[in-house]
């Protein structure tokens, strides 16, 4: 028993070790005030960030 919290500690620093890394796209939304422009998660920090890839047939 005593080795779970080692393994839970090594299982969370390695998750975020795993996680998403910056990117940027081009804002495709031309109701937008960053229309056309490369924008990403580093563009909000300290802000609430939801990114979503949607596709439109």
């Amino acid at each position: 028993m005593a080795w779970r919290l080692p393994l839970s500690i090594s299982l969370l620093i390695g998750s975020v070790g795993l996680c998403q890394g910056d990117f940027s796209l081009e804002d495709l939304n031309p109701n937008s005030g960053t229309y056309g422009q490369l924008i990403g998660p580093s563009d909000y920090l300290g802000q609430i960030c939801i990114v979503f890839f949607g596709h439109e047939y």
